[in-house]
């Protein structure tokens, strides 16, 4: 009995311990900027994934408001990771024959297969 108090004891005390430390060592990037939670921008408007993500933002608030835009380019975004990342893009889109600016913000988590659009504004 009083050997497994001790190792409970012990971790106890140890456990939250390492877990701060992980949670440093996970939260900042090599040149020490953090990464976790604040807003970073996105290096590649044009890279595959962000592309993707700036398709999906039209295409399901074409389904949420019955609409017909259509995609254009993305401009620029940043990217947030929470418990999953955080999509903030300035996207182009198409409304009839007139090119218009959008704000976009979706959230990904891939590995539960979950995308949602969160707001989709026409900024012009």
């Amino acid at each position: 009995m009083a050997y497994n108090h001790h190792v409970t004891k012990y971790v106890m005390v140890i456990l939250p311990l390492l877990s701060g430390v992980l949670l440093v060592g996970v939260s900042f990037a090599e040149n020490g900027q953090k990464t976790v939670g604040n807003w970073l921008e996105i290096a590649s408007p044009d890279d595959p994934v962000v592309i993707e993500v700036g398709k999906f933002a039209v295409e399901e608030h074409n389904k949420e408001a019955n609409d017909t835009l259509k995609f254009v380019d993305v401009t620029k975004g940043d990217t947030q990771i929470v418990g999953g990342m955080n999509w903030r893009l300035t996207i182009e889109i198409k409304n009839n024959s007139s090119i218009k600016n959008c704000q976009v913000f979706v959230y990904d988590q891939p590995w539960e297969n979950v995308r949602k659009l969160v707001s989709f504004k026409i900024i012009e």
